[in-house]
């Protein structure tokens, strides 16, 4: 319990988080503005056009895996390590206290997005004289969005405790992002078990899949997957490496 409210203080603590938070409603209200605001009345009002408007709170599951990556990092990059290992000599704990914490402040932030994805979807809609339908199939990927988010600050943690080199682990997860998904995509109805598509179906919270998207279920069971193999490849380098006295 010591070492997840030290991992916790650590991480509320960081000016990263902030900038982590404000970049990301930044981004919310920027593809909120530009996604309501090129749509027309009639498909508005549509509950498919809403529910796929909430589920912008799913960017958040971007920011979830970098925040997870950078809590094992960043004390690469500094040189903290020594200092956490000596007063968490345990190297088991101290990692599962840094996946508690990343889980816990994710959670946070996935909550927090959602919430400003409602306030300005509400605000849009209501300026363009039309009304925000709130219920169980427009709410949906809400949940996905925090589920989809704390499975993917697991993803982090591992890729971060894999690499332990905070430029890299930032540059192998964006180029997955940005190239990776897109690439794997030509493999056909296989790309569905991808891990960003895994989670991007977390978020979208179908119930039924498709063929280019798990349903949600399925999902959470990949993502958790993932989360489990990239935990235990880090973890296994980390028990069986020496900690450096500085990073990248």
């Amino acid at each position: 319990m010591n070492a997840l409210r030290a991992e916790l203080l650590k991480a509320v603590t960081t000016r990263l988080l902030l900038w982590f938070g404000l970049g990301l409603l930044a981004f919310l209200l920027l593809v909120l503005s530009i996604h309501i605001g090129s749509h027309d009345l009639l498909s508005l009002s549509q509950r498919s056009t809403q529910r796929s408007t909430l589920a912008f709170g799913g960017l958040a599951a971007i920011v979830a895996v970098l925040i997870g990556s950078l809590l094992v990092t960043a004390e690469y990059a500094h040189g903290t390590i020594n200092q956490s290992l000596l007063a968490v000599p345990v190297r088991e704990k101290l990692l599962t206290a840094k996946l508690a914490a990343a889980v816990l402040v994710v959670f946070a932030i996935a909550v927090l997005a959602d919430a400003a994805t409602l306030l300005i979807a509400e605000v849009w809609y209501h300026g363009r004289g039309v009304n925000l339908h709130l219920g169980s199939d427009t709410l949906a990927p809400f949940l996905g969005a925090v589920g989809g988010s704390m499975i993917a600050a697991g993803i982090g943690v591992g890729v971060g405790a894999l690499l332990r080199r905070q430029t890299g682990a930032i540059i192998a997860i964006l180029l997955w992002l940005l190239i990776g998904e897109g690439v794997i995509s030509a493999a056909g109805d296989s790309a569905r078990f991808a891990p960003g598509h895994a989670l991007g179906a977390v978020v979208a919270a179908h119930e039924v899949g498709a063929r280019d998207m798990l349903g949600v279920w399925a999902a959470v069971v990949v993502g958790l997957l993932y989360a489990a193999i990239f935990c235990t490849a880090g973890f296994l380098v980390v028990l069986n490496s020496d900690a450096p006295t500085s990073g990248d």
